[in-house]
């Protein structure tokens, strides 16, 4: 009888993955994670939408009230006690993280009394890929958006 060569030690299985385990692993993850991510992205629209309109009701009362003291509608979102950025241009929520640029126009009926208002929400950042795009009210209380029902 021949003796036997000794055993060489193989490799202890689930120790570890190979290369190519681990790149599929992964790129199933990502594709995983891009799913979940797309309607993520859309609920948080949605949200900083509604908290826009909510913004653009607030600044129509503000408007109002200042019509109701004043006799007139304010010229500016200044006049209304909002923050400005460095730009100039009102940001909402925050310079920091802005959402929505938010601008007003004045109608005149004559140089010193202003006949109604519009106040626009332009979206900006992340927030400019809403299909929904600027949201709009004005002096009636008429408001309105790029897409149907977004309000």
């Amino acid at each position: 009888m021949k003796p036997r060569p000794p055993r060489r030690p193989t490799p202890a299985r689930g120790q570890g993955w190979s290369l190519p385990e681990l790149v599929v692993t992964l790129l199933v993850v990502a594709l995983l994670a891009l799913q979940a991510l797309t309607p993520l992205e859309r609920a948080l629209q949605r949200g900083r939408r509604a908290c826009a309109t909510a913004v653009l009701l607030e600044l129509a009362l503000l408007q109002e009230r200042y019509h109701a003291r004043q006799g007139r509608y304010a010229r500016s979102l200044a006049e209304l006690g909002r923050e400005r950025t460095p730009e100039g241009q009102p940001a909402w929520p925050d310079e920091h993280r802005a959402w929505y640029r938010l601008r007003m126009s004045v109608r005149d009926a004559t140089p010193e009394r202003a006949a109604g208002y519009d106040i626009v929400a332009e979206p900006v950042g992340r927030q400019r890929g809403d299909v929904c795009g600027s949201l709009r009210i004005d002096h009636l209380g008429r408001h309105q958006a790029g897409v149907p029902d977004c309000w």
